[in-house]
């Protein structure tokens, strides 16, 4: 009852009603009466601000016809777009801006945020951010958001995962997770979180047995072997990717120096069945090389090349469609290795971007001037926006609509290849040949370098063309690349490898390795949250954070000492938008409370919603 009356006066006026019955039956004096109802209304008022006050509510926005504050704190939004009669966020603009206050500085200490969120069971857009109240600039704040896995080229996929972080600037050294296949120098473009476990692909081998394996990583440097996906002719698994519930992965054969000349067949699609099993799901193309994976609409998606330069959907038990067939020639040609769920549109690239709604195809330019030798690799959002990572100057680009791209700064003082984005804790990740670089992206433009995993004392790598020449064989065979990048158990997780990805070229040192790290302090929930109304409750309590899910807990991050993390920022508390994106779906009733809420209490919430 008294968490009712903090947020409703309608709990005083009921309760006082109930006296006024009682003082009129039994009291039987109008005189005592309202003596008797007036000390009533000072208890129950006093008991309503002390509760008030206990609670630590410091913002109530319960986002059903209007964005004012209900807890008494007076930090009331400011509607951007939302429509507020049925709570509907559309995932391109809107969001809900709560002006910065004293009373929403979460400092150093302990908090809660709990909010109502709804997303539906087919999804065309990234989900994106449910609060945000983050300074990018210092890198300090809280951020809660709903993503799906992606690796590196593949588009996401129509899992939900939620990611809360705090930040302070921190970040930990890279861990050596270990290396999944044994005698494989390339861990393709496959880090994918699939029902609560990371999974990595490899390509090629010291012999035909080791390549096409997919493996789980069972923590610390240990792997676990998934089994040889199909027995054909590829050398490597090349994309994984959470389709409506299941694991599917490409098989591939990705060293494009020896892929059109080498005895390799076309790739295939196979769907994990546990264990060791992989199911055939049939042959999509003639292509050898099929480079990414991606869900849309409801409908799995699978790009590559290089004989027929398309992408493909099921049509049938094992049977394959175009869903486009690109120009080998011109500016709009297109061998698709990037794709990207955004704005209700799936987003293809190799060299020019190409859109499609579910029914038309658009060419939305190139992400890079150097048309003549550009290649796009991996799509990404960030800040609401799409970006493209490419070659061959390592540059990242934003798209601004029609056939617009602004660049965002290189990935590494020398780099030249970005074959994978991320956006995390708040924070745009990108990784990059020749050193497999790892570097972050901190405005102006300007990328800071976290790591080089490859980067030998005074190598100076030959740059992709020099006037005169280009690089020899044994200076490409040098180079190495961070194939993939994904946020699993609340870290940031790295996967390298050779440049052409053939044992042949590159030793299996750091190349075929997977790493991690941290930005900040982070919990994630990597099970699907499933499509419909779901409660989440993000706590801060002392050095943990908690995750909880319609009501249970269900994830925690790494313990930390409090003062580390100081999380005063004067930015504004947004609901709906932040680093990521603008969510796409509903949310309501969602509270921030200046202490840490017990599971009893988050379960009574959660519990107690009309959605």
């Amino acid at each position: 009852m008294l968490r009712t009356m903090t947020t409703q006066s309608s709990g005083i006026a009921h309760l006082l009603k109930v006296f006024d019955a009682y003082f009129r039956s039994e009291v039987g004096s109008y005189r005592a009466y309202g003596a008797a109802s007036a000390v009533a209304c000072a208890i129950l008022l006093s008991a309503n601000l002390l509760s008030a006050e206990e609670s630590g509510l410091v913002g109530h926005w319960k986002l059903q016809g209007d964005c004012r504050d209900y807890s008494g704190q007076n930090n009331h939004g400011v509607n951007h777009g939302v429509d507020l009669s049925s709570s509907a966020f559309d995932g391109t603009g809107a969001y809900i801006e709560v002006p910065h206050s004293d009373s929403l500085n979460f400092a150093t200490g302990d908090f809660s945020i709990l909010a109502n969120v709804y997303t539906e069971e087919v999804l065309d857009d990234i989900v994106g951010d449910v609060i945000d109240k983050f300074d990018p600039t210092q890198r300090r704040g809280v951020t809660l958001s709903v993503n799906s896995s992606a690796g590196g080229y593949q588009g996401p996929g129509d899992d939900r995962h939620v990611c809360f972080g705090i930040d302070n600037g921190r970040t930990s050294e890279w861990i050596d997770c270990g290396r999944p296949n044994p005698t494989s120098n390339y861990v393709s473009n496959s880090l994918t979180v699939f029902d609560g476990k990371l999974y990595a692909a490899t390509a090629d081998a010291a012999d035909k047995s080791g390549w096409r394996h997919v493996y789980c990583y069972d923590g610390d440097q240990k792997w676990t072997d998934c089994g040889q996906v199909g027995d054909g002719k590829s050398t490597g698994v090349g994309a994984l990717i959470v389709h409506q519930g299941e694991l599917y992965a490409a098989t591939s054969t990705y060293d494009w120096t020896r892929v059109s000349d080498g005895d390799y067949e076309p790739g295939r699609v196979y769907r994990y069945c546990g264990g060791t099993k992989w199911e055939d799901c049939g042959q999509p193309s003639d292509d050898r090389t099929l480079n990414s994976l991606a869900s849309f609409g409801g409908k799995l998606f699978v790009g590559g090349g290089p004989s027929t330069w398309g992408v493909f959907t099921p049509d049938g038990s094992q049977s394959w469609k175009p869903a486009k067939l690109f120009s080998q020639e011109g500016p709009e040609r297109c061998f698709p290795h990037a794709m990207g769920r955004f704005n209700g549109k799936l987003y293809v690239g190799f060299p020019g971007v190409h859109a499609f709604d579910g029914k038309n195809w658009t060419f939305v330019g190139l992400p890079s001037a150097t048309s003549d030798t550009l290649q796009t690799h991996s799509l990404t959002a960030y800040r609401g926006q799409l970006c493209a990572g490419t070659w061959p100057e390592g540059k990242v680009t934003r798209f601004d609509g029609g056939d617009s791209w602004t660049e965002l700064g290189r990935v590494g003082e020398d780099g030249t290849e970005v074959n994978a984005l991320v956006t995390y804790n708040g924070k745009l990740y990108g990784g990059s040949i020749p050193r497999a670089e790892v570097c972050r992206y901190d405005e102006q433009p300007a990328w800071t370098s976290l790591k080089r995993f490859y980067s030998p004392e005074g190598w100076q790598p030959v740059p992709p063309s020099q006037v005169g020449g280009k690089p020899t064989r044994a200076e490409v065979n040098e180079w190495s690349r961070v194939t993939s990048l994904t946020v699993f158990n609340g870290q940031l997780f790295a996967s390298t490898g050779s440049c052409t990805s053939s044992i042949l070229d590159a030793p299996a040192d750091v190349r075929g390795k997977v790493f991690s790290m941290e930005a900040g302090k982070c919990a994630s929930y990597d099970h699907d949250l499933g499509p419909g109304w779901k409660h989440l409750a993000a706590v801060r309590k002392q050095g943990v954070l908690t995750l909880y899910v319609d009501g249970r807990p269900v994830a925690t991050s790494f313990s930390f000492e409090p003062g580390d993390y100081d999380l005063s920022n004067d930015r504004p508390l947004r609901i709906g938008f932040g680093e990521s994106d603008y969510f796409c779906g509903k949310i309501n009733d969602v509270r921030a409370y200046r202490r840490a809420l017990g599971e009893d209490e988050i379960l009574a919430i959660s519990s107690d919603q009309s959605r």
